[in-house]
């Protein structure tokens, strides 16, 4: 720069400074004259209303005015200030209270500021909308009526509304709302009216910062609005947005807005907003999370520009020309868009359907695209379209599916659209049809969409799918109607691999029903789809096509299959399946398989329709009896009694088979099964309840309540049995768990054997009978317990029962047993029943308690136990007194139940074997001994059995009488019956065979007690005994006899001896002698009244047999018998007792009888000096070489056999006649062997004939009942033999003759040995 231009520049400098300098001074002249003139201007308020109302356009008066100055200039205060109506406006005159009027010296200088500055207050502006659009209705004082119109257009001042209210009402709407403003300004200048200010909603904390300016008409002008940290909702609540409300927004929104000819032709809007949601008049709802950036609309002459520009460096921009017109067209650039804050408002586009607008709008659209070119014109449609997206996702909403981070291109024009999308992860999600999305590691391939027919159609070729546990391939097409609805599907995919796990993503929920989801989810447990094919073609309106309206059709092979097919049934492992899924239903076949060891041979599965899904399963398989039983125990078959169950162990195995009807949806129904099973050589076996079954066959049945088998094959304790079973609700009784019946034909002893307590039942019977046992085990009411109990039914017939009368019974006979029991066994209550016989009621014993029972004979049950021990009461036809006495008074030593009382009667009562009529009996359990009263005609007296020290103290028994009754065999032998021609001899006669071993007992002797006993008045049948006396006692190798005593007036009878061995072998060694000074009197006292007069006898049998010394017995005896009887005289052979005189007897009867017919010799009887004789007993025979009976008339001798066990002769006599041949001999009377050597002899021979000869010799053979008698030879016959009948009837005399015993004199040595 030159020196010239800066000599210019500086005195121009110079001179502006003169100039403010001189501008100042004169402003500061001004000033002061103003402020000297300042009370001048107050006293003249005329002068300032004139000028007022020319500055207003309107006549403005006041009543006082005063002035202040302030630091911008005067101040008037004006007072009572009325202002009227414009000329030309209607309109009421304004009363201000006050008002403000202030001189700003800076309009001077400034244009946008006035001179005259007005400050009014309280007033209030009118807005309304009505019909014809937004006008002012008036202004006027707050709270009051007048109003007049306003005209800012004539304003020459600048007008300040301070505290004014601004109501809107918007009629159309019915809405009405308050605006405040602290301060509003509105100033005219030239043409234009500018204003600006601060508006807050009535109730609102946000302010509305507002300022612009418009021509006088309003035709053009910018306005600029501002709103900051305001929540949209409630400030623009009521304001009309075109339909369009605000439901949600926070955040600031500035505009800047131009308008032309009264229309907006840019506007520039900044948004700064987060959570913003706004709904269209439609019902459509837009809303994002955040929305920053700049818009920007331009008005065209043809047209509109839009550019969006995003903070997020996103731009946009689009340019729509001609709209309208058949030269419309649309050209549309993007870069990097986000969409997040763009796509949703798509949702309030008006002729948007309701679902998609609710899917863009709700479904938070994203993603980027990250170039975009698209051009469309009218005539051409689309030119051309290229699309470049990432992320690009949307969330599902309603029936619309959902998609996340998908990229790909997308290109083409009117014709049609390719859409490549390359190899990429990405998850889709159909929640209407399939309940989770598919989380996709891989998609890949090309979709082409074109227009056909109206239609729009999509279609894939090959696309590629790998998913968590599965991939694929799908191809197919889709048709979206022109006309909008459902679209029609033409797809087949095919799965090359997939896990069944998977598998539970492809459900389509909605064509299934609830439960029929839950089953598939849950039966689908593991798994591998080998190979799947999917076919679907239809409008999928019709879907599920229930009705053949379309096809669907999926068929899958499935190998390794882990399936559990319903609720609390046991899992089926390794299935092999093929699935087939046809429309809305489902077939499955399978083999293979097995669930807790069960196999599945075949298994077909059927669900007809899914909505209405019931499962039809039918399974066909095998396994072992244990696994069946596994099986059964943790299904609903039987898992509500699973412990009880698990006690039972099957073994050997079995086929099943079963229909599974699981309704899969409320209101179908219950769950119905229906199985069967057979049972192959199955074991069963339950250790707690001691029971084992062998080789089980046969059906059960079984179903959702319970199970029921049999009947079924089985073996007991080694016996063919039948089996019932029920479990649970297989049984009529609900409160059943489990019911067994088992039947057949066992011992007492085999059905207690694995019970050591009850080891004393198995012992009183002997055989087998058929058996029915059950079983039961039940809830107990009211408690949450179970309780067992076992039953025991039989007739017994087959068993005789080892015990005393009445309960007695042979092993032909019947007697219904029934008993019951609770278990187990300890401690167990027990009531059984014998026919009409018995009833008892026990508690068996156990840890802390013994045995206790009541027992009551007849067929009333007792209702209560004793503490311990049995009871025993009732009435009984027959009793074995002695044989319970044993039983109950052993039972205390031996394990076995003790006596606690016994108060019976009987109508007959059996001692040792023996009847003794009618016997009461009571018996108390003392502390230390039982004591047993008896009372009846054959018995009166007392035995007393110790508790304690047995084996020392021993029984006693003091009896005042003893009746002791005849042996009835020996009654019979005595008086036989006459046979009938022809006839067999009746079975009483036949005497009874030996025991096969009389030597086995069953008892001990060692083991007996000793024995102290006492009899006041003893009678044996016709004998009358008088006092008797027995003593025993134990020994090591048995029990010794000390003492047997009988004393009477009439005969004496003293043994003693020992009983050795054990149970199944011992033997008696007894010594006995009888005596008598009568042998009369003593045959008398046996019973036996005139077979002998007198006769002094001594005899002496020294003897051991088998067994027990009750088992007395001639044909068992080894040992000695000797005979000596003096003095005596027979009566007359033709007396009626020579027929029961010298006859064999046991030493347990009286003397069996022996006739000795001598015809006209003897037949006054015969007197005798001595009989005599030694006799050995050995090996069934009593063998004899000198027995004689000496006489005055004749000597009889006799030797040889009498077979005592085989009951025959081999003997020879000799009889030599004293006193020629009228010397009478009745006969000789011996007692016991005597009779069996000489008797039959010499009744057979010493008849009519004797008196022909003087001496005869017989041999005597054959049986005792038949004898043959056979003359050897005789000497001095002195009579002609015709004038003498024979020797017997029928046989005539010879040198040898051989006949039977005479009818009238049968043989009397039948007695049993």
């Amino acid at each position: 720069m030159n020196v010239l231009w800066q000599r210019r520049l500086h005195r121009c400098a110079r001179a502006s400074g003169w100039v403010a300098g001189v501008a100042l001074i004169l402003l500061a002249v001004v000033a002061a004259l103003a402020q000297l003139l300042l009370p001048l201007l107050a006293r003249h308020p005329d002068w300032i209303a004139a000028q007022l109302s020319a500055r207003l356009q309107r006549p403005v008066s006041f009543a006082s005015m005063e002035g202040r100055w302030t630091g911008s200039g005067p101040v008037f205060v004006m007072h009572g200030v009325s202002v009227g109506a414009a000329a030309g406006e209607s309109g009421a005159v304004l009363q201000l209270p006050e008002s403000e009027l202030k001189l700003d010296f800076g309009g001077w200088l400034l244009p946008s500021r006035h001179l005259l500055n007005l400050h009014v207050r309280g007033l209030q502006l009118d807005l309304l909308r009505d019909a014809a659009g937004w006008h002012v209705n008036g202004i006027g004082v707050a709270g009051g009526s007048a109003r007049q119109s306003l005209s800012p257009g004539r304003l020459s001042a600048d007008l300040w509304l301070e505290d004014l209210r601004v109501v809107v009402t918007d009629a159309t709407l019915g809405r009405h709302y308050t605006l405040l403003s602290k301060q509003l300004r509105l100033s005219h200048q030239g043409s234009h009216v500018r204003f600006g200010g601060v508006l807050r909603r009535e109730g609102v904390s946000a302010a509305l910062r507002t300022a612009g300016r418009f021509r006088d008409d309003g035709s053009a002008g910018k306005a600029w609005f501002d709103v900051a940290d305001a929540e949209l909702k409630p400030l623009l609540d009521g304001v009309d947005l075109g339909g369009y409300t605000v439901d949600h927004g926070r955040g600031r929104l500035g505009a800047w807005l131009d308008w032309r000819g009264g229309q907006l032709s840019r506007s520039l809007i900044r948004f700064d907003l987060d959570t913003l949601a706004v709904t269209a008049p439609a019902g459509g709802k837009a809303s994002v999370v955040s929305l920053h950036g700049l818009v920007g609309v331009n008005h065209a002459d043809d047209g509109y520009d839009l550019r969006w520009g995003g903070d997020d460096g996103s731009a946009l921009a689009l340019d729509l020309r001609r709209a309208g017109t058949d030269q419309a067209s649309v050209d549309v650039a993007a870069r990097k868009l986000q969409l997040a804050p763009l796509l949703p408002w798509l949702a309030l586009k008006p002729a948007l359907s309701p679902a998609l607008a609710q899917w863009v709008g709700g479904g938070h659209p994203r993603g980027v695209l990250d170039q975009l070119a698209l051009h469309w014109n009218h005539a051409q449609g689309l030119r051309s379209v290229e699309l470049a997206f990432s992320g690009l996702g949307i969330d599902p909403v309603g029936k619309l599916p959902g998609v996340s981070s998908l990229r790909g291109k997308l290109r083409g024009d009117a014709e049609a659209l390719s859409l490549e999308l390359p190899a990429q992860a990405t998850t889709l999600a159909f929640p209407h049809t399939f309940r989770q999305p598919f989380v996709l590691s891989n998609l890949a391939g090309t979709l082409a969409f074109w227009p056909q027919d109206g239609d729009w159609h999509i279609g894939v070729d090959a696309l590629d799918f790998t998913g968590a546990g599965y991939a694929g391939q799908a191809r197919g097409e889709l048709v979206l109607p022109a006309q909008g609805g459902a679209p029609f599907m033409e797809l087949y995919a095919k799965l090359a691999h997939a896990d069944v796990a998977a598998a539970k993503l492809f459900w389509p929920i909605d064509s299934m029903s609830p439960g029929t989801i839950e089953w598939l989810d849950r039966a689908l447990v593991a798994g591998r789809l080998d190979q799947a094919d999917v076919l679907l073609r239809g409008d999928l309106h019709d879907w599920p096509f229930r009705h053949n309206e379309g096809r669907f059709e999926a068929r899958a092979v499935i190998s390794d299959l882990t399936l559990d097919y319903g609720k609390g049934w046991p899992r089926a492992e390794g299935v092999s399946a093929v699935a087939n899924f046809i429309d809305n239903g489902m077939l499955v076949e399978a083999d293979g398989g097995h669930a807790l060891g069960v196999k599945a041979e075949r298994a077909v599965a059927l669900i007809p329709d899914f909505g209405e899904a019931v499962l039809d399963l039918n399974v066909q398989g095998n396994g072992s009896g244990a696994s069946l039983m596994e099986f059964v125990r943790r299904s609903p078959i039987g898992n509500r009694e699973a412990d009880t169950l698990a006690k039972l162990k099957l073994g050997g195995s079995g086929t099943f088979g079963f229909h599974l009807a699981l309704p899969l949806k409320q209101g179908l129904g219950e769950p119905r099964l229906d199985g069967v099973a057979q049972l192959k050589d199955a074991d069963l076996s339950a250790p707690e309840w001691k029971l084992q079954l062998d080789k089980l066959n046969g059906p059960l049945s079984f179903d959702l309540h319970g199970m029921r088998a049999g009947p079924l094959d089985a073996g007991f304790r080694g016996q063919p049995s039948t089996l019932q079973l029920a479990v649970a609700g297989a049984n009529s009784d609900p409160a059943t768990v489990l019911s067994a019946q088992l039947r057949g034909n066992y011992r007492l002893a085999e059905l207690v054997q694995d019970y050591p307590s009850l080891d004393w039942i198995g012992k009183l019977g002997d055989g087998r009978s058929t058996f029915d046992v059950g079983f039961a085990i039940a809830h107990v009411p009211g408690r949450d317990v179970l309780a067992q109990t076992l039953s025991v039914d039989s007739a017994l017939d087959g068993i005789a029962l080892e015990l005393p009368a009445p309960l007695h019974k042979p092993a032909e006979a019947r007697l219904p047993l029934h008993l019951s029991m609770s278990l187990p066994i300890e401690g167990s209550e027990l009531r059984l029943g014998l026919g009409e016989a018995m009833r008892g009621y026990l508690r068996l014993a156990d840890g802390q308690r013994p045995l206790a029972g009541s027992l009551a004979f007849g067929n009333k049950m007792p209702t209560e136990l004793p503490p311990r021990d049995l009871r025993i009461r009732g009435h009984a036809g027959r009793l074995d007194v002695t044989g319970w006495v044993q039983h109950v008074a052993g039972g205390s030593g031996s394990g076995g139940p003790g006596l606690e009382s016994l108060d019976v009667s009987t109508d007959q009562a059996e001692w040792f074997g023996r009847d003794l009529g009618a016997l009461k009996l009571h018996a108390t359990a003392q502390p230390d001994q039982l004591s047993v009263d008896v009372d009846g005609p054959a018995m009166l007296g007392n035995y007393n059995v110790p508790t304690g020290e047995l084996d020392k103290r021993g029984v006693t028994a003091r009896l005042k009488r003893l009746y002791w009754p005849k042996d009835p065999g020996t009654e019979v032998a005595s008086h036989p019956p006459n046979p009938v021609a022809g006839a067999a001899p009746p079975a009483a006669a036949i005497p009874p065979l030996p025991a096969s071993d009389p030597a086995n007992t069953g008892i001990n002797p060692a083991a007996l007690p000793p024995f102290h006993g006492w009899v006041g008045d003893l009678r044996m049948g016709d004998a009358r005994l008088g006092e008797a006396r027995l003593e025993t006692w134990p020994t090591a190798e048995g029990m010794h006899i000390e003492q047997l005593r009988a004393l009477s007036s009439r005969v004496q009878i003293t043994g003693s001896g020992d009983w050795n061995g054990n149970a199944s072998n011992s033997r008696t060694q007894m010594k006995i002698s009888f005596a008598a000074e009568d042998l009369g009197a003593m045959l008398g006292a046996l019973g036996f009244d005139g077979l002998v007069n007198g006769g002094k006898t001594r005899d002496q049998l020294d003897a051991s047999w088998p067994g027990a010394p009750s088992g007395l017995s001639l044909a068992t005896m080894d040992g000695t018998l000797s005979i000596q009887v003096n003095d005596g005289r027979i009566p007359e052979a033709a007396s009626p007792g020579v027929g029961r005189l010298l006859g064999l007897v046991s030493l347990t009867e009286l003397p069996r009888r022996l006739t000795l017919d001598f015809g006209d010799v003897f037949g006054k009887g015969l007197a005798f000096d001595s009989i005599s004789g030694d006799f050995r007993l050995a090996n069934g025979n009593a063998v004899t070489d000198n027995l004689s009976i000496i006489g005055p008339a004749a000597s009889i001798r006799v030797n040889g056999r009498t077979g005592l066990r085989a009951r025959d002769y081999d003997q020879q006599m000799v009889v030599v006649p004293r006193v020629g041949n009228s010397l009478p001999l009745v006969g000789a009377v011996v007692g016991g062997p005597v009779g069996a050597a000489a008797g039959f002899a010499v009744q057979g021979i010493l008849g009519r004939g004797l008196n022909q000869a003087a001496s005869a010799r017989y041999r005597i053979t054959g049986s005792w009942d038949n004898p043959v008698i056979t003359l050897v030879e005789k000497h001095g016959s002195t009579a002609p033999a015709p004038a003498t009948p024979p020797l017997l009837p029928g046989v005539k005399p010879a040198p040898t003759v051989v006949a039977p015993l005479p009818e009238a004199h049968p043989a009397a040595a039948t007695s049993s040995p």
